[in-house]
């Protein structure tokens, strides 16, 4: 295993850290590698302008201790080199010999009062997080989407949506660990929740309870041409006018139980409309049957 010197010259960390877009990308699709709190404090330098700052600074704005992510992010830069296996960083000098740091981040020291370091997320890793839409208005997977809309705060003045009826473009699926996952808009979903006032569409009578962060109701978003048989379909099936809101025993009915095919009707009957105008052209039968083949995330 090759050892790389790690040195100050000209008041920047100067070390050869040759990891590519391609290796960054297996990595950060690895949680042994990037675990939850390293995503969390690689994504406090991510939103930042340049990916840049001081730790004192993230300190301050996330009221945390200004070295509270140094342990986390050089652990993480430890399993890094681990899983690559192919070398090891050594400090010299005013380098400490066991930091890591710089495999994950540039440094350069800035003319602050006083002095203090500058870290920034090295340009391979930045590329791989966004090539990935790590940090994106995106989730890959029905259960993430749910999730994530569910720790998202909505506004109840949240602005009104009214449907397009223009079909939308494709994003390309993403491939991770030879599985192809297709991006699911929050904003999209959103939107769709909102024209329907958080009501559930199959029902709107069915009682639900009120939003933890909010006090609109709580319905989830549901594709109902599911996202799975995006490469059945020129156009995005990611769309306000294929999602319905669904109260939380409608959602897991229709994707679970029995007596989904009535709710697809009728559904389908108050949407069909809606998806011819979008370029999403399928029959009641043929839906249906996408639903009985239907299997892992949609």
């Amino acid at each position: 295993m090759i050892e790389k010197i790690c040195e100050i010259i000209n008041d920047e960390y100067c070390c050869d850290i040759d990891i590519t877009v391609e290796e960054w990308k297996q990595l950060l699709t690895n949680p042994k590698v990037f675990d939850d709190k390293s995503m969390e404090a690689i994504k406090k330098w991510y939103i930042e302008s340049g990916h840049s700052a001081t730790c004192s600074y993230i300190g301050k704005k996330y009221n945390e201790h200004s070295m509270s992510a140094n342990g986390i992010i050089n652990g993480l830069a430890g399993r890094v080199q681990k899983e690559l296996g192919r070398f090891t960083v050594k400090g010299i000098g005013g380098i400490a010999k066991g930091t890591r740091f710089i495999v994950v981040m540039k440094s350069k020291l800035i003319d602050t009062k006083p002095k203090t370091w500058e870290w920034t997320l090295r340009e391979e890793l930045v590329k791989a997080i966004e090539e990935l839409y790590i940090f994106s208005d995106d989730s890959y997977s029905d259960d993430d989407l749910v999730t994530d809309i569910g720790d998202i705060d909505i506004s109840p003045d949240y602005p009104h949506f009214e449907y397009s009826g223009k079909p939308k473009d494709k994003k390309d699926p993403l491939n991770v660990q030879n599985k192809y996952l297709y991006p699911r808009s929050h904003k999209v979903s959103i939107n769709a929740l909102q024209h329907a006032n958080y009501k559930c569409e199959f029902d709107n009578t069915h009682v639900t309870f009120t939003r933890r962060n909010s006090d609109l109701n709580y319905t989830e978003p549901h594709h109902l041409i599911p996202i799975t048989y995006h490469n059945k379909f020129k156009v995005s099936l990611d769309v306000e006018e294929n999602i319905v809101s669904l109260c939380c025993n409608c959602h897991k009915q229709i994707h679970l139980g029995q007596g989904f095919e009535v709710m697809l009707e009728k559904l389908y009957n108050e949407r069909k409309d809606l998806l011819n105008m979008v370029g999403i052209d399928i029959s009641l039968d043929n839906l249906i049957k996408l639903y009985k083949n239907e299997k892992g995330d949609n």
